[in-house]
């Protein structure tokens, strides 16, 4: 199979080496040529521009750093030159209208794509360990399937651009978890808790929890393990001690403690503190306006 791989930053070279790796033919470019060289050095074949490495492709992988660049490049250079049977899959982070955009594109010109971000780091992108988050045709997702589930695990999430809120909405949580350790560390700090012990309690915290919710996610079960009531009282008691030593938690008073309060003003008190997640979601009433 001929595979081009175009932008070769850390995760598209990890995508090259794995695919060489594998005996795929892989043709690539990149803005620098040090790149490419560093590549061809490992038996890809170097292409002089993007128009001229989609010429003849089974499938061409992009990865790009924004909306920008994937106008400049996947729209103006790859989508525009290439003819069908080539598949394009889009494996840049970018916006949902984007992936949008170039799906319509390439559905003009009768070309398969795929908008396919990616959840992992490079090293999981060299041993082909990543999740891969794939939208678009089914029937175009079926074509690919087998090369996808050479870079790692392989979820099918809806139409066109689904797959990119599913990525951004991962790399949300990335920033959450970031700023609550940044908080929660100097909170342990200023109390003179060992940071190791600190670090373990916490990140061992995050998955503890993310770990025992699941089924209850899944099936909307709020049946009371731990209620939303002692939850709010608790983060009451985490905001007063951080006070006391003079440690602020911005993202514990002014986000999540009064969402939570609201909550229980809403009657969720008793309730599974997970009932939160659910309280706006469900049974969804239409707004009077609309018929």
């Amino acid at each position: 199979m001929r595979v081009g791989v175009v932008g070769l930053g850390k995760m598209g070279s990890a995508f090259a080496e794995n695919l060489i790796g594998r005996g795929y033919e892989v043709t690539v470019w990149d803005r620098s040529s040090d790149r490419t060289q560093a590549l061809a050095a490992l038996g890809a074949q170097p292409a002089a521009s993007p128009q001229a490495l989609v010429a003849g492709m089974d499938a061409v992988l992009v990865m790009l750093w924004s909306d920008g660049a994937a106008r400049e490049i996947s729209l103006a250079e790859i989508i525009a030159h290439a003819s069908p049977p080539t598949i394009v899959i889009e494996m840049s982070t970018l916006s949902p209208a984007m992936y949008q955009t170039l799906g319509d594109a390439a559905d003009r010109k009768g070309l398969d794509f795929l908008a396919c971000p990616v959840l992992g780091s490079v090293d999981f992108a060299r041993s082909g360990k990543l999740t891969v988050l794939a939208s678009g045709a089914q029937k175009a997702f079926e074509r690919a399937r087998a090369l996808l589930e050479m870079l790692g695990t392989v979820t099918y999430v809806g139409p066109t651009g689904s797959s990119g809120f599913l990525k951004l909405a991962n790399n949300a949580i990335i920033g959450v978890v970031a700023e609550t350790l940044h908080e929660l560390l100097k909170l342990c700090s200023r109390a003179g808790i060992d940071e190791g012990l600190a670090i373990d309690s916490l990140t061992g915290a995050f998955g503890r929890i993310a770990a025992s919710k699941v089924q209850q996610l899944h099936h909307h079960d709020t049946e009371p393990r731990f209620s939303l009531g002692a939850l709010y009282k608790d983060l009451q008691l985490a905001r007063d001690a951080a006070a006391s030593i003079e440690v602020a938690l911005p993202l514990l008073d002014e986000v999540v403690l009064p969402a939570v309060r609201a909550g229980v003003d809403r009657g969720l008190g008793e309730r599974d503190y997970i009932s939160l997640v659910f309280s706006e979601v469900a049974d969804p009433q239409p707004s009077p306006s609309i018929r």
